[in-house]
């Protein structure tokens, strides 16, 4: 495009093209603040063999703000593409953090990654799941999050098909969305490789 803006370095080794980049000629409507407890992980169950991350991500913009969905903007903070891009997803999210939308209800509280592609039965890629790790982190950090091994954290849901409305529940800092939804998202493969009990302490 020749005018699309820089990423923004965000932290050692993780840099975020911001919403802009994909998205400035769609605007988003108005979009809370969140308290975040703890972050998830999705997929966007597309084709891995995109040309273009940009389009997966206008395609997923398109479909969550259809009438259908109804929200007002993509509902995932940031994406990861598969040469370990970054993205910022919804509104905001590069300054801090926002609520979030969820397919199955947002039980709330969280903030949303997502991995572009479909991991069901294809692993993500090295340099995606080294942004991944980067941009879980960067966000623990940023929002006060302890993700060290073993990290666990309670809230009462928001409401969701799979936790109700004023249900609490304890999840580990860093889930996936099958944890909070009933959703096969974000993919067996990345399930396995997520498998991992968190950061060390000193991170």
């Amino acid at each position: 495009t020749g005018l699309e803006p820089a990423p923004v370095p965000v932290a050692a080794g993780l840099e975020i093209h911001p919403r802009d980049a994909w998205g400035a000629d769609l605007p988003p409507g108005a979009i809370a603040v969140e308290t975040p407890r703890f972050l998830l992980v999705h997929h966007t169950a597309s084709s891995n063999a995109y040309a273009d991350p940009r389009e997966v991500i206008r395609s997923t913009y398109a479909w969550h703000t259809s009438a259908a969905k109804g929200w007002p903007d993509v509902c995932y903070e940031f994406f990861v593409g598969r040469d370990g891009d970054v993205w910022e997803g919804r509104s905001g999210a590069l300054a801090g953090p926002v609520v979030a939308d969820a397919t199955g209800g947002s039980q709330g509280w969280a903030q949303l990654v997502c991995l572009l592609g479909d991991f069901t039965a294809t692993s993500p890629t090295a340099a995606a799941v080294d942004s991944l790790v980067r941009v879980l982190e960067w966000i623990a950090r940023r929002d006060g999050i302890d993700v060290r091994d073993g990290a666990t954290t309670s809230f009462v849901s928001r409401g969701s098909q799979r936790w109700s409305a004023g249900t609490t529940v304890t999840t580990p800092t860093i889930g996936v969305h099958r944890d909070m939804s009933y959703t096969a998202c974000p993919g067996d493969r990345v399930v396995a490789i997520l498998d991992w009990g968190g950061f060390a302490e000193e991170a």
